[in-house]
């Protein structure tokens, strides 16, 4: 298990980087198409989108905790019928959600100043199927079935960069920037079931799920104040600075994020497999290590990086219009660095069913939020808040990782 790590990871990082490769280019495109005010509106909506997002990610990380379960005991017909379980209630689950955001609309484009309505109507209708594609990549990832899963995380980011510079192209600007989320959100879903259609020959085996919603709820716990935890600044920044500040702002927050979406692949390895350990009675930290070590070993050049080369970044991917946001881009990045590495910590901690950080990374969050709404006169103070919350987050994660460590060692 140990010795595929390495294996699983490069490949998994591959297609991470392909995903990130699109979704940057589709960010560097954007950023020239727009004006800085409408590149402002823009990020802060799809930053709330990161932060709802956070329901999609407990949707594929619960499917795939039980999923790995299932696999490691080959119980095979009681996935096929979990599969089917989930895919019904996410569709219903789908349609809720969009209802209640078409809802909070209005009150969410008065909160940002948005021009319009239709910008956010238009990224919230692609709820209806953000439920149902994460839980057949959920699936796949509990059965290690990484070059399919990576394929279609890859594939996602591709149409949302194509059909993006079409239509913002055409003249549809902000709306247009936002409707591939739907459209590649309808197309990969179909796409997915091709590569777990051998599951879908086996006869389902009806069986009572323990604890999944107790389990989904710690879980989105979690995840929503980790991802809250990098998305929110953004968000309120757009609320505290002018458009101009705000857009330069959200140039700085997509290059630091570099940082924090690169190494995404390792965790996505890294779950299912101490999971399964887990399962079978194995030895798991020593797995969680190696993934620390490839996490810091990816991320420490970038950061270095953007430390010393800010100016030749920025002009590269932004263009000259963006050069006031030089010195923030060195502090931001290595507040995504301590977020990757809380990340990292927090997924090993769920793939053992370790739900109880929700509750301390959730005080970390609330520490963000007051620390902006009270300094929040320049770009300089609000990131000063998130460096230290990266920090926090890692901190609070601490005494689990050394008690894991000493239930292992005894």
């Amino acid at each position: 298990m140990e010795q595929k790590l390495a294996k699983h990871s490069i490949i998994m990082i591959f297609f991470t980087l392909s995903g990130a490769f699109f979704n940057y280019l589709y960010q560097l495109f954007m950023g020239r198409l727009l004006t800085p005010e409408e590149y402002g509106i823009l990020f802060s909506l799809i930053n709330i989108f990161y932060i709802f997002s956070v329901l999609s990610a407990t949707v594929q990380t619960t499917m795939t905790k039980y999923t790995s379960k299932l696999k490691a005991k080959n119980q095979f017909n009681k996935l096929s019928y979990f599969w089917r379980y989930a895919l019904k209630k996410s569709f219903i689950f789908g349609v809720i959600t969009t209802i209640l955001f078409f809802i909070i609309t209005p009150f969410l484009s008065n909160y940002l100043h948005l021009p319009s309505q239709l910008p956010a109507l238009i990224l919230f209708s692609s709820i209806l199927f953000a439920y149902a594609l994460p839980t057949n990549q959920g699936i796949l990832r509990g059965l290690q079935r990484f070059i399919p899963l990576g394929l279609t995380q890859t594939l996602w980011a591709f149409l949302k960069f194509i059909l993006g510079i079409l239509l913002v192209y055409l003249g549809f600007k902000v709306s247009g920037a936002l409707a591939p989320f739907l459209i590649a959100n309808i197309v990969v879903f179909i796409i997915s079931f091709y590569f777990l259609k051998d599951l879908m020959k086996i006869k389902p085996e009806p069986f009572k799920i323990p604890d999944l919603y107790k389990y989904s709820t710690l879980t989105l716990l979690s995840l929503l104040t980790y991802t809250a935890s990098y998305s929110i600044d953004t968000i309120l920044a757009k609320h505290y600075l002018t458009d101009f500040l705000a857009g330069i702002y959200s140039s700085v927050s997509v290059l630091g994020k570099i940082i924090l979406f690169a190494p995404g692949g390792i965790a996505v390895v890294l779950f299912p497999k101490a999971s399964e350990l887990k399962e079978k009675g194995l030895n798991h930290f020593n797995l969680f290590i190696k993934a620390l070590i490839l996490t810091i070993i990816l991320t420490l050049p970038i950061l270095l990086l953007f430390k010393f080369f800010p100016e030749l970044i920025i002009k590269t991917i932004f263009g000259t219009k963006y050069l006031k946001a030089i010195p923030y881009l060195a502090k931001y990045s290595l507040a995504m660095f301590f977020f990757a590495i809380s990340g990292l910590i927090m997924n090993y901690l769920l793939s053992l069913g370790i739900t109880r950080v929700s509750y301390l990374l959730s005080i970390t969050l609330i520490f963000e939020i007051v620390g902006i709404t009270f300094f929040n006169q320049n770009i300089s103070q609000i990131i000063d808040i998130v460096l230290i919350t990266s920090i926090l987050s890692i901190i609070v994660q601490i005494p689990f990782l050394k008690s894991i460590k000493n239930i292992l060692t005894n």
